[in-house]
């Protein structure tokens, strides 16, 4: 088969091939996503767990940003953003728990009740954050330069954000500097007294990573996280009908913009001819194709798709020590009442994130755990109850509940999760009821997805939800390599956009988005 100038297949179909291909076909490509399993989605989709009982599958975090939403015009294929009152609820074992409302007045006035010198610490705490989060939300949103040969594009990027580092201010600047690097439990122990709210903030910092509290690099992975909220309306986001919602909306825009999607074609290889891709195998049949843009993490893209003698040893050598060892399970329960969560007296407390873990030691704990090759004892939780917002997701007065838990190592010692997936659900599920008493009664069905099964029945090398580590020296230029950061691979035609480019992670688009426009940009000079 011979390909027509501007066929470019997508492997992949989670939200970043579904953005790419959006935006490659507006440009007048013709894009093939291609996704092995029978629906798109990839992380963010919606699965019936039981008769009725529709949800999040693995991601129920979303930070799509709103650049995004307005360009692919997704409100016109249907879908409809729901924003909770409450930020975060923190479980406490022995008092109330504690609430971070989106509103940080409102979350001061809680605090000074609850540990005065907190209250104005936390409102000048997300001062610091914003500024922070203002400057990195202006890298993240564009393409890395390239360090060999800088174009003049590139430069005035770098300029900037240079001035925008400048206008921080010599404080905030160095207060910037100091926490990028920053353990965020050293930084939690500086800012706040109560425990409870320290942990509640570190969170974000460690999950879906291999880092602890008292890991180096952990406040940074806590601000990334914060400049794309910055870019989704500062409001943590919930979509009405689950995440696989928002992706069959990214699915339909792009078809509507010109793209074809085909569910259940498993791309086997990439096919390289005379040093640049010719197209992929699909049922051992070869479509032919001018580019190839893989949605899959690093790993499995270099690693398993394409020969081993199309790619340079120490290329190899370089990718098989991409860090990518994931370290969280995910447990989703169907149940037949909300939960009775001790000190909660609204409804409302609950909408947004819900945090067990009572002090950063717990956190630390649970994190050592990994060190050893085996899934914590004692697990923190960040746990969402998303029919509160959505009944439509469970039978009227039923819920559905999505747990994200921490620390699961994909690499066990001594021991494989098929045998002792069900005990860690288990595990799981006794600590919800420390603070939720009277759950089991009312689990109608049960499931853990393992890191494990993330790798073989999701796509995602090592159980890795961001697709390799997010640490200083696999961020920005270096994401996944140094080389091979700019969305370029060393095979010419290939390119990727999955979160293991930058700016890595998250249920962002923004990878999608940027790897088109350099797509484009390369097409525009062949």
């Amino acid at each position: 088969m011979i390909p027509g100038p501007n066929h470019v297949i997508i492997i992949g179909g989670g939200h970043n091939g579904l953005v790419a291909a959006f935006y490659l076909a507006k440009a007048g490509m013709q894009p093939l996503v291609l996704e092995r399993s029978g629906q798109v989605g990839g992380g963010a989709i919606t699965t019936e767990i039981s008769p009725g009982f529709h949800c999040p599958t693995l991601s129920h975090e979303l930070l799509l940003h709103d650049q995004i939403q307005a360009e692919m015009d997704l409100r016109r294929h249907g879908v409809e953003l729901i924003s909770p009152d409450a930020d975060v609820c923190a479980l406490s074992p022995n008092g109330a728990p504690l609430v971070l409302w989106n509103d940080h007045g409102r979350t001061a006035d809680g605090l000074r009740a609850r540990a005065p010198r907190d209250a104005d610490a936390f409102l000048k705490f997300q001062d610091g954050i914003d500024h922070a989060a203002r400057l990195l939300a202006t890298v993240l949103n564009s393409a890395p330069p390239d360090i060999d040969s800088p174009s003049a594009g590139d430069l005035w990027q770098l300029l900037k954000a240079g001035h925008a580092f400048r206008q921080l201010g010599t404080r905030d600047a160095h207060q910037l500097l100091r926490w990028l690097t920053m353990p965020i439990a050293d930084l939690m122990r500086e800012r706040f007294e109560d425990d409870l709210l320290r942990a509640t903030i570190a969170g974000p910092g460690v999950s879906g990573t291999r880092l602890g509290p008292r890991s180096a690099g952990s406040t940074l992975v806590m601000l990334l996280r914060a400049a794309h909220r910055r870019s989704c309306g500062q409001r943590r986001l919930q979509v009405r009908g689950g995440p696989g919602r928002l992706t069959q909306a990214m699915a339909s825009a792009a078809i509507g913009a010109g793209a074809e999607i085909r569910t259940g074609a498993r791309v086997e290889r990439i096919v390289v001819r005379d040093e640049r891709v010719a197209g992929v195998i699909v049922g051992g049949q070869e479509i032919a194709a001018t580019t190839v843009v893989s949605c899959a993490d690093p790993k499995t893209t270099f690693l398993d798709l394409f020969d081993p003698v199309d790619l340079t040893p120490d290329f190899l050598m370089k990718m098989r020590n991409y860090r990518a060892q994931g370290t969280v399970a995910k447990v989703n329960l169907a149940l037949s009442a909300r939960p009775a969560f001790t000190g909660v007296a609204d409804a409302s407390m609950l909408t947004g994130r819900i945090h067990i873990g009572p002090d950063l030691d717990y956190l630390e704990r649970a994190f050592d755990h990994v060190k050893y090759g085996e899934p914590s004892r004692e697990p923190w939780l960040e746990v969402s109850v998303p029919s509160i917002l959505d009944p439509g997701l469970a039978p009227t007065g039923a819920h559905v509940m999505s747990v994200y838990a921490h620390y699961a190592p994909y690499a066990l010692r001594g021991g494989e999760w098929s045998s002792i997936g069900d005990a860690f659900l288990t595990r799981v599920i006794e600590t919800v009821e420390l603070y939720a008493p009277g759950l089991r009664p009312t689990i109608v069905a049960a499931s853990i997805i393992t890191p494990a099964a993330l790798h073989t029945d999701h796509g995602m090398w090592g159980g890795h939800i961001f697709h390799g580590e997010l640490a200083a020296d696999q961020l920005y230029a270096m994401r996944p390599l140094l080389g091979a950061g700019r969305y370029e691979t060393p095979v010419r035609g290939v390119f990727l956009c999955g979160a293991g480019t930058h700016p890595g992670g998250f249920m962002t688009g923004i990878s999608g988005r940027l790897a088109a426009r350099h797509v484009l940009r390369s097409a525009a000079v062949r």
